[in-house]
């Protein structure tokens, strides 16, 4: 087949052959073209969508001759020969036996679902890459992957690149600030869980899932049973699913791949998604779990943490700390830097040593400063590790992990799940993640980060305690049965459910929804009678009543907040007045059936808004009140009104002392945002003396100081977003605000996040003039600067006060920045472009350069050398992709009116 992509700001076409290799156009790959052309007619497939899949690949050349007997050869599964070789780079030669025995199905390879569970570091990936190659390569189809947070989407669109690009595959990252559009060029999207949903809807809505993807892979498979997001996942599950069975004629269907290192309930899954069932238990690196019960200790180290680190230490060996509090992490660190200061200095080679050094300039000059903590830590190998770091400093102590440059991390728990550090020793010390107890889900997933495949021949896992009571629950953990994994789909995410499905058209009448739907999700497998039939097309015969029962409740809901519109609305039970969720009013929700239960259920255009979105119904309905009074008054003057508007419910604590005096401050342009918001001095003067008492006499006084106290608290984070919007100081903010700066940025992230949603409402209300002020404030909530200085956040490594400085050395606009790096053939105006933006950058630490010592000067040179050198490639980075966009939506220009001309 014939690729295009953007290299160096030109346009290259590539032509990839039926082995997999990556050709340039010229005379070699319009003969390679021509030959397997040839080649496939002779074997009765063409380009025509009917005959263009290769069922077979093992049974046509090259992989024929290729794939021998050996099922532990990656060739016997049909892997390209180039993919293969960058997967030998990796280190992966050969496939272990249970990878081997798990693709050896032949109705998976066939396209059926497949649920698979292996211990950590046992190699899940690779077979999911295996099955997504198939689908990509000799199918057509394209491939999504679900992964819960974005540094592994990062850590895994990386990987895949380097494998898959080999075949001229193409990889996208669909996170974070991404536009979530799956161009028609791009074959596999990497996605978090939030934008695989929206992403999901807009496939649907165009009526192009089915005809495009071939393949769902949903790593982390145990997070279906999560609080938060668990139901959002399922949700992902049920619409793709409802889809591929309403369009059963489509022959090639949609292959499921849920993997996962703990589900209990696995079996459950796999009926439920009627998929092919695998478990492993062989893990390639030993793990030994134990308890340290806590022995007569200096008062330093109460629980005798040292010694065991210092043993690893010793011997050059990593480690992990799990820690139940941040707090506990800090101080960790800090313990450890102190004891072992000297002893961690030991053997230690001038590599090392000078990279750690290095790490630290570039901590200092990362977006909120060096860390005091991390200064004294970090030049012995130490470190801490939690939500209250931004994302560049976890990336950089992460890295410099990796690479051995640090030895030892004291993290909590999050970071068992969030990326892949994995380590000879873990130590947990405590049996407490925050407030809660420690589960055995988290504590597996905790021990499953010892013992590094290629690196380690075992692992350690040491779970520290400090009474005879805590030995016991200790000993009892090791030994503890995971929980059975349950549906989080209930209540107001199942209104939710039930909303988007009706929205997207995948059901459509009240028969639909208590039968197809009710039968689609996890719940039914969970409560479903003994012995009922797993049929589709029923009514809600079999189906529990108290799941028919939730089903009717959230229905009558949404009506009664019309977001959904049912055409014979007195069989569902009339409502005057609003309705709240699980209140007796409206219709009964236990009540039979309704005799024309086949009535057309379809949603309002307010509906359609909530669903495409991304907001939560009862979120969005708030959001909704919200718009509407400010359509009647919006404030103009700054734009702290707007931010307000954006600011989620997920808000930053207030000091009220610190508050009044900060509201006391305001311009009086503010002032009139407070007012209109519903912001009283007189509460804020009554919360800083401390009165917690009702705000008036009515009987729901509780309800009333509580919805007074989180629009309060939405304006102080408001103002906090105002401030980094207006480019002030990260660190500056944290102190005015008393929050950390991790949790700052990741509130700055959110707050971007949610103004995109609430554009999407007004875009879909038909509000274009709020939705352009919505999309104008969007980017900069994300980088926190002001206009003029916009553009240029978009270029990796660049910050607001990197930007700015750029600016002020006449760099305008991306391209500028990147506009020497097209013609690097040219050294000495490459020379240039990277001494001009190394200048701009050293501004930024001028203080530096009076330090005497000359290694330590010689260090802040060389990260300012290379942070400008990535400044350009990501300048020419971001230029390429701008570019590439352009020319996929060409393409998907192209393919839309094809696929509109008449047959």
């Amino acid at each position: 087949m014939w690729r295009s992509r953007m290299v160096d700001g030109e346009q290259e076409v590539v032509y990839v052959t039926l082995g997999g290799d990556v050709l340039k156009k010229g005379g070699r790959a319009f003969r390679a073209a021509t030959a397997d052309q040839k080649y496939l007619k002779a074997q009765g497939i063409s380009s025509r969508p009917a005959n263009s899949s290769i069922e077979v690949p093992e049974e046509i050349e090259p992989y024929a001759s290729r794939c021998g007997e050996d099922a532990l050869e990656l060739a016997y599964w049909c892997v390209p020969e180039s993919v293969e070789a960058c997967y030998r780079d990796a280190g992966i030669r050969r496939l272990r036996q249970w990878q081997a025995d798990c693709l050896s199905s032949p109705e998976v390879l066939s396209g059926k679902s497949l649920i698979y569970v292996a211990p950590t570091s046992a190699g899940k990936s690779l077979v999911s890459e295996v099955l997504m190659l198939r689908q990509l390569l000799f199918r057509g189809r394209r491939a999504l992957v679900i992964l819960p947070y974005v540094s592994i989407c990062e850590e895994r669109v990386s990987q895949l690149r380097g494998s898959f690009g080999a075949c001229g595959l193409r990889v996208e990252g669909l996170y974070s600030s991404s536009d979530g559009k799956w161009h028609t060029g791009a074959d596999v999207a990497v996605c978090t869980i939030e934008k695989a949903s929206a992403l999901l809807n807009r496939l649907l809505e165009d009526d192009s899932l089915l005809r495009d993807v071939g393949v769902v892979v949903v790593d982390e498979m145990h997070l279906l049973g999560e609080e938060h997001r668990g139901y959002l996942l399922e949700l992902i599950l049920i619409k793709a699913r409802l889809s591929a069975n309403m369009s059963a004629a489509s022959a090639q269907g949609l292959q499921i791949i849920g993997l996962s290192a703990t589900i209990p309930n696995v079996q459950l899954l796999a009926d439920w998604l009627d998929a092919k069932l695998y478990v492993c238990h062989e893990r390639p690196v030993p793990l030994t779990m134990s308890v340290a019960s806590k022995k007569a200790q200096t008062p330093r180290d109460p629980d005798g943490l040292v010694p065991l680190v210092e043993e690893c230490a010793r011997a050059g060996q990593s480690v992990l700390i799990f820690c139940a509090t941040k707090d506990w992490c800090e101080k960790a660190a800090t313990l450890l830097a102190e004891e072992l200061w000297e002893k961690c200095r030991e053997g230690v080679m001038d590599e090392v040593r000078a990279s750690r050094i290095r790490l630290l300039e570039e901590l200092k000059q990362a977006p909120a400063g060096l860390c005091p903590i991390l200064a004294n830590t970090v030049p012995s190998g130490l470190a801490y590790h939690h939500a209250g770091l931004t994302v560049e400093e976890r990336h950089l102590l992460e890295a410099a992990y990796r690479k051995g440059v640090l030895c030892c991390l004291c993290a909590t728990s999050t970071l068992a799940a969030g990326v892949n550090l994995p380590a000879r020793r873990v130590i947990i010390r405590s049996l407490k993640v925050g407030a809660e107890a420690l589960d055995a889900t988290r504590f597996r997933q905790m021990a499953g980060r010892a013992g590094r495949v290629g690196l380690d021949t075992k692992g350690e896992c040491i779970l520290m305690t400090r009474s005879a009571k805590d030995t016991e629950e200790a000993h009892a953990l090791l030994s503890a049965q995971l929980q059975p994994l349950k549906s989080s789909l209930t209540s107001q995410r199942l209104v939710r459910a039930v909303l988007e499905t009706v929205a997207l058209g995948l059901v459509r009448s009240v028969e639909d929804l208590e039968g197809r739907f009710a039968r689609s999700l996890l719940r039914f497998f969970e409560e479903k009678p003994a012995g009922s039939e797993e049929t589709w097309c029923c009514g809600p015969e079999d189906v529990p009543e108290s799941l028919l029962k939730d089903i009717r409740e959230a229905l009558a809901y949404l009506k009664a907040q019309k977001l959904v519109r049912v055409d014979e609305a007195k069989e569902m039970g009339d409502s005057d007045g609003p309705l709240h969720f699980g209140s007796p009013q409206g219709a009964s929700p236990s009540a039979s059936p309704s005799k024309k239960s086949n009535v057309a259920l379809m949603a309002t255009p307010l509906g359609d808004g909530v669903v495409h979105s991304a907001l939560r119904p009862t979120e969005a309905l708030s959001v909704f009140e919200d718009l509407q009074r400010a359509r009647q008054g919006l404030c103009l003057d700054s734009d702290l009104h707007l931010i307000f508007l954006v600011t989620p419910a997920a808000s930053i604590e207030p000091d009220w002392s610190r508050y009044i005096t900060y509201y006391e401050k305001l311009q009086p342009r503010d002032r009139a945002v407070a007012n209109a918001v519903g912001v009283s001095p007189d509460f804020l003067l009554k919360q800083s003396m401390g009165h917690r008492g009702p705000l008036s006499t009515g009987n729901d006084w509780r309800q009333d100081r509580e919805r007074v106290t989180a629009v309060h608290r939405r304006f102080w984070t408001a103002l906090a977003l105002r401030e980094l919007a207006a480019e002030t100081s990260a660190s500056r903010v944290c102190v005015a605000f008393a929050a950390s700066r991790g949790s700052l940025q990741s509130l700055q992230t959110l707050a971007a996040t949610y103004c995109g949603m609430v554009r999407q409402l007004c875009e879909r209300l038909r509000w274009h003039e709020m939705a352009a002020l919505f999309d104008c404030l969007m980017p900069r909530l994300s980088f926190g600067v002001s206009a003029e200085v916009l553009p240029l956040c978009r270029i990796p490594g660049v910050y607001p006060a990197r930007a700015r400085a750029l600016l002020q050395a006449g760099f305008a606009s991306v391209e500028e920045v990147a506009g020497t790096s097209l013609i690097l053939r040219c050294c000495s105006q490459a020379k240039s472009s990277v001494l001009t933006v190394e200048a701009a950058l050293r501004k930024l630490s001028q203080f530096e350069s009076r330090r005497t010592d000359a290694e330590l000067v010689g260090h802040q040179e060389v990260v300012i050398r290379q942070a400008a050198l990535k400044i350009l490639h990501g300048a020419q980075k971001c230029v390429n992709e701008d570019l590439q966009q352009l020319k996929d939506e060409a393409e998907d220009d192209d393919a839309r009116i094809q696929r509109t001309k008449p047959a």
